[in-house]
């Protein structure tokens, strides 16, 4: 694979926060990320250019030693970063989901905006129903927003 990768702390001015509304009961703390991961792969049959954003919300614990990933965001967008609406499921360079603890949790339907940012930023809303699994289709709509620098 020829994709770069960088992991990095978040300056000053970016972010991933996300809130969900479940219609299920189920509780689902604000997600606010302290971290990310950023890199470029193929996507799909057609080996499309994409990034993909790996936002992470680390459990707080007192000491480094015993800081973990809790849950994680990953939003797939284009590689071009040009601004405008992408819905889930009719590209093959668009999706989203949601990793809490073991469980994954699939976009099904939605969007992600892309807007326009300063120079050397990406920035962006999103509006997207995760499948619950083990459910006969249940969903929740999980909504956010984000900045980050593209590298």
């Amino acid at each position: 694979m020829n994709a770069a990768t960088y992991q990095l702390s978040f300056a000053p001015g970016n972010y991933v926060t996300a809130s969900a509304f479940s219609t299920n009961g189920k509780d689902f703390p604000e997600f606010v990320a302290t971290s990310r991961l950023i890199e470029k792969k193929k996507a799909g049959i057609t080996r499309t250019e994409a990034v993909v954003i790996t936002a992470i919300d680390r459990e707080e614990k007192k000491t480094r030693a015993t800081i973990t990933s809790t849950r994680e965001l990953i939003i797939i967008i284009p590689a071009n970063f040009e601004p405008g609406s992408y819905e889930l499921k009719t590209r093959d360079d668009v999706g989203f989901s949601l990793k809490e603890s073991t469980t994954i949790y699939e976009g099904i339907s939605g969007s992600i905006e892309l807007v326009p940012a300063s120079e050397g930023n990406v920035r962006g809303n999103f509006n997207v129903d995760l499948e619950l699994p083990g459910t006969n289709g249940q969903t929740m709509l999980l909504k956010g927003q984000f900045q980050v620098l593209k590298a």
